[in-house]
């Protein structure tokens, strides 16, 4: 090939390349907007009475679409996260409508074998509680439990925006709990104290948030219940314990917000039992998931990341250039 044609040939690649470059960036743009938008459309056109298979799978395509969009984004675990659990909350309404039947009886013999024969909901309403009475107790205690419904997001989106890295494995973990906690609740749905004292199965016991409300604001319990998509037999185990707990977690490596987040995760224990939404073995199951999903997560992303550097050092060494034959024969004399 004479000299012109080789010059040419250059030129051509380089034009080409120089082309291709900004087309392929707008092709990829193209498509994660594609992405987006589809993703958008799907949730904006689900229908509140949709069967629940109708729900699952919507929402699936979403978060798929939404995570591939933002491959290679800060975005992308935020999502997730947001999709992940809307996803949750439209499911979790339909929790108990798998034909299983409701447990009463394993809980409790679970509580009294743990707490010498006492069922620690019934004894604490015994000591501190009057019917429909807003003391400082259940002002403390009813604060607590609705903190759960903003306070993990909020710490989510902190996460997020100062501590990337522990934000995923907050993000993952958080993730696997809820749909850990929803899994168990379609297979074993299992009532709370205050339904399994409304029954007969246990002596009664109150459920002191509609009670009190009902004198504050009569019918604002069971509005916001409904409009939340709730399970009354999702009892076991507890996610309003549960998620506190990998709060905890994610805090304890801040010096300064551990003992915080510590609190948060005893005081809502406490609170879920006095109010009668949980015994306290379901709270003691959701701190087991919690933690079984912040180290599996953990584990899976330390292994992830071990894997990817030993692809990374391969590559390196593979890409390196082969020494001369003057140093493999220095080498050698050594």
């Amino acid at each position: 090939m004479s000299a012109g044609a080789t010059t040419y040939s250059g030129g051509f690649a380089r034009d080409l390349s120089r082309y291709a470059t900004p087309a392929l960036a707008a092709l990829k743009i193209i498509y994660r907007a594609a992405l987006a938008a589809l993703a958008v459309w799907l949730l904006a056109s689900i229908r509140s009475g949709s069967s629940p298979e109708v729900y699952a799978l919507t929402y699936a395509i979403s978060l798929i679409a939404v995570y591939m969009a933002l491959d290679g984004t800060s975005f992308r675990v935020w999502a997730l996260y947001v999709t992940g659990f809307i996803l949750f909350a439209q499911l979790r309404g339909h929790a108990d409508g798998m034909g299983m039947p409701v447990q009463f009886d394993y809980p409790v013999a679970m509580e009294k074998a743990l707490f010498f024969g006492t069922i620690p909901s019934i004894w604490l309403q015994d000591q501190f509680y009057t019917f429909a009475r807003l003391g400082p107790l259940e002002t403390y205690t009813i604060g607590v439990y609705l903190a759960y419904f903003f306070a993990p997001h909020a710490l989510a989106f902190a996460l997020w925006r100062f501590d990337n890295d522990r934000f995923k494995t907050y993000a993952f973990s958080f993730m696997l709990t809820l749909y850990l906690g929803l899994l168990t609740a379609a297979l074993l749905p299992t009532a709370p104290p205050w339904m399994a004292g409304q029954l007969g199965h246990i002596p009664h016991v109150y459920q002191v948030l509609p009670d009190v409300s009902g004198e504050v604001a009569p019918g604002a319990y069971q509005n916001v219940y409904q409009i939340a998509g709730a399970n009354n037999v999702a009892a076991m185990p507890s996610l309003h314990a549960a998620i506190p707990f990998l709060m905890a977690i994610a805090l304890w490596k801040y010096r300064w917000l551990r003992w915080a987040g510590a609190a948060f995760a005893v005081s809502m224990l406490f609170s879920i039992v006095y109010l009668g939404e949980h015994y306290a073995v379901d709270g003691l199951a959701g701190w087991a998931v919690a933690g079984a999903a912040w180290a599996g997560v953990t584990a899976f992303r330390a292994k992830r990341e071990a894997s990817a550097a030993i692809r990374a050092a391969q590559d390196t060494i593979v890409g390196s250039p082969a020494p001369s034959p003057e140093l493999a024969s220095s080498a050698r004399e050594r």
